[in-house]
């Protein structure tokens, strides 16, 4: 079984949940490959700067460190479908507020296989929930600087 989803977020919601016509039947011992996450942000001082991610309401198990929790050795365990990390600039004076677009994008396409475990049983889903957060802190994005996020992933199993 192989299932591929490419999934857009309503316009300027960072928090949201995609309904489906038809239950989602995932088997147990099923897998989900992130293959590419893309944002659209309506650019900050600092943006290129900053580690975004996703988290979801599957039960996946990932467990994560803040940049405070690691001096500390903290971490927690959250549904993070994936962390987007800052991008690699080579020059970010572009990073100038009087030089902004009004449209940023970033895309993140994971070089080695991003691959998560889906705890339980076999699942049915009407619908799964996604929320766009800081990559350090895991609180939610501002609205004003959202705009979308296309997430496209795959569940598999190895039979």
């Amino acid at each position: 079984m192989r299932q591929t989803f490419t999934l857009n977020s309503p316009v300027q919601q960072n928090d949201f949940t995609i309904q489906f016509k038809q239950h989602l039947v995932i088997p147990q011992k099923a897998k989900l490959q992130v293959n590419f996450i893309q944002l659209r942000l309506v650019p900050f001082t600092g943006y290129l700067e900053l580690p975004f991610a996703i988290l979801t309401d599957l039960p996946i198990k990932t467990f994560f460190a803040s940049s405070v929790g690691a001096k500390n050795n903290q971490t927690i365990e959250n549904n993070l479908l994936a962390y987007v990390p800052i991008t690699n600039q080579a020059d970010l004076n572009l990073d100038d507020p009087g030089a902004l677009p009004a449209v940023g994008g970033l895309t993140y396409e994971p070089h080695q296989p991003l691959i998560h475990e889906i705890d339980g049983n076999e699942i049915q889903l009407n619908s799964m929930r996604f929320r766009f957060v800081n990559g350090d802190s895991l609180i939610l994005v501002p609205e004003d600087n959202f705009v979308d996020v296309t997430v496209s992933f795959t569940i598999f199993t190895d039979e």
